[in-house]
């Protein structure tokens, strides 16, 4: 523009010289339609993302009971919590993917291999194996859960499919913290080499498993390569 564009008033002294807001100042929108997957491929991968972290927080809940260290105990109730509140928002994503009102109750996972890998996850019981139960759930799952979402984050349809973006955002930032808090407590339980050496065997036995059965969607190539 020439000059500057006054906001009109009803009379000249009203006029302010102070430039008005103008719509055609807005960036340009740069998210893009057509993302890698289509709503049938979402809503599987959703009922997949429920039905982990449905397990994650009964697995993490039965434990409470199992575990000795108090700060272990304390720390969990946190992460329970804010696991139960990440099933809750994908379970009412789901009927907006096409999927029916009753599918606010699905969930199910990607393969008979991974429910194998959760039945594995959950089976340490006895209170001496705090950093068998830790690490599985803490350097196994959660830094997968994290690499899964963040790429259906990005690959996913920018505009279309931004609810469950937002979604997985959310549940990302807690998961950050998850995983961070998990490490802090096994580098505390873990001094001694035999429990250093328990806690790399434990992971390197659910890596291979979770990589054997491709991963919480069965199909770890659309993330990248597995920590284990």
């Amino acid at each position: 523009m020439s000059q500057t564009r006054q906001y009109p008033g009803t009379g000249a002294d009203e006029r302010t010289h102070f430039e008005p807001y103008s719509a055609f100042d807005i960036p340009a929108d740069l998210r893009e339609l057509h993302g890698r997957y289509d709503v049938d491929a979402m809503a599987r991968r959703v009922r997949n993302f429920r039905y982990t972290e449905e397990w994650t927080m009964m697995i993490l809940g039965g434990w409470l009971a199992t575990i000795p260290e108090l700060p272990v105990k304390t720390g969990l109730g946190k992460i329970i919590w804010e696991t139960a509140q990440a099933a809750d928002k994908l379970g009412h994503r789901l009927p907006e993917l096409r999927c029916g009102t009753r599918s606010i109750d699905s969930s199910e996972p990607a393969n008979e291999g991974f429910a194998a890998f959760i039945r594995e996850l959950s089976a340490p019981e006895n209170p001496s194996e705090t950093i068998e139960k830790l690490v599985g759930v803490f350097e196994v799952l959660k830094p997968h859960q994290l690499d899964v979402y963040t790429t259906v984050q990005r690959e996913t349809d920018q505009i279309a499919d931004a609810p469950t973006i937002q979604i997985l955002n959310e549940i990302t930032h807690y998961l950050t913290q998850h995983i961070a808090w998990g490490a802090a407590v096994l580098d505390e339980l873990c001094v001694q080499p035999d429990t250093r050496e328990r806690r790399l065997a434990r992971a390197a036995q659910l890596g291979l498993q979770l990589r054997e059965c491709g991963g919480m969607t069965g199909r770890l190539d659309e993330t990248t390569e597995l920590n284990s």
